[in-house]
């Protein structure tokens, strides 16, 4: 072999390496590129809502992630909505991928403070918070969070609460648009405050919204009832303390925008579920002492466990006879 030919030899042994290097060199430009969209995407979001009277502010903003995520830092990010709430963290991380940007992802890390009217200040700490929303051929978008070992506690009483997972997606509805569904699943709840004490193991439910393109314009709540706008509640199962139930039907409004309509129910071991409503106010003390015993009753009738429908009408939730809940008006 000529010296010549030799040398040709070698150019074909570097040319996949130039290959590999020119497509490296592109894939960065095309990061740099969505990286800075990305930026100016939250710059002008922050200038938007600014217009709008909520209040936000932050450090450094700045970016990484390469090669294989668009990411940008908000470094400590405070919001704050007048007559509604406030929250700030240490950092909040944007993400998403360099070839698809039809996925955003919200991850806020370290301690953060929330405050919420008529809830006060909390102190929150989780091991993971996510956030996302994501363009949909088919429902158009979809939001999702998932929450893991998460505790929060009140900076006003010392009230304190954990939770070891929450999962939940809301989307429109595939078959009918105007519907939004949500699926949740949560476990390990637990809320302690100074006069109660609260232990949801598991929850997981279906739920569907209908007639939401109504939830607008002067007068949304008749607008919404009166084209029979409904809560459909297609599965629902939980386990508080000891009690176990699981429910399902449609509730709706009635002339008064109360709610109106029944879930068939099936509730093991009731007698917790008194004391927890009267708990989370939803019964007066007396009122949970009274539903207590007639929910007893009622399950030693059945063997132990409850099957009938829970009604909701005049302001009120009712199974077998026994209130299980004052219900306000919607607003």
């Amino acid at each position: 072999m000529t010296d010549q030919s030799k040398s040709i030899s070698r150019r074909w042994l570097y040319i996949p390496f130039a290959v590999a290097g020119v497509i490296f060199f592109a894939y960065y430009l095309l990061w740099r590129i969505g990286a800075g969209e990305m930026e100016k995407s939250v710059v002008q979001w922050i200038a938007d809502q600014r217009a709008m009277g909520i209040e936000i502010t932050c450090d450094a903003i700045t970016r990484d992630g390469f090669p294989f995520f668009l990411r940008v830092h908000i470094d400590q990010p405070r919001i704050a909505a007048p007559e509604a709430g406030r929250w700030r963290g240490e950092r909040l991380s944007i993400d998403a991928l360099p070839y698809d940007l039809t996925r955003v992802i919200f991850s806020p890390t370290g301690a953060q403070e929330l405050y919420v009217e008529g809830y006060g200040d909390w102190r929150i700490n989780a091991g993971d918070i996510k956030a996302s929303i994501a363009s949909d051929k088919n429902r158009g978008w979809v939001f999702s969070v998932t929450i893991g070992n998460a505790k929060a506690r009140s900076l006003s009483d010392g009230a304190n609460a954990a939770i070891d997972s929450l999962i939940f997606d809301l989307a429109p509805d595939i078959a009918a648009p105007t519907t939004l569904a949500l699926t949740l699943a949560a476990a390990g709840l637990k809320i302690n405050a100074s006069d109660t004490a609260f232990h949801l193991a598991e929850l997981n439910t279906v739920l569907n919204l209908t007639r939401t393109d109504l939830l607008s314009g002067p007068d949304p709540i008749s607008q919404w009832r009166n084209a029979g706008g409904a809560l459909v509640v297609g599965g629902l199962t939980a386990e508080i303390e000891e009690t176990r139930f699981s429910v399902s039907g449609e509730i709706g409004l009635d002339a008064a925008d109360y709610p109106a309509g029944r879930l068939q129910a099936e509730i093991a071991n009731p007698a917790g579920l008194a004391e927890w409503l009267g708990a989370a106010g939803a019964l007066s003390p007396e009122e949970a002492t009274s539903a207590g015993a007639g929910l007893t009753l009622l399950a030693i009738a059945g063997g132990g466990k409850i099957s009938a429908p829970i009604d909701f009408s005049n302001g009120a939730a009712e199974i077998a006879g026994v209130k299980l809940a004052n219900l306000p008006p919607a607003q």
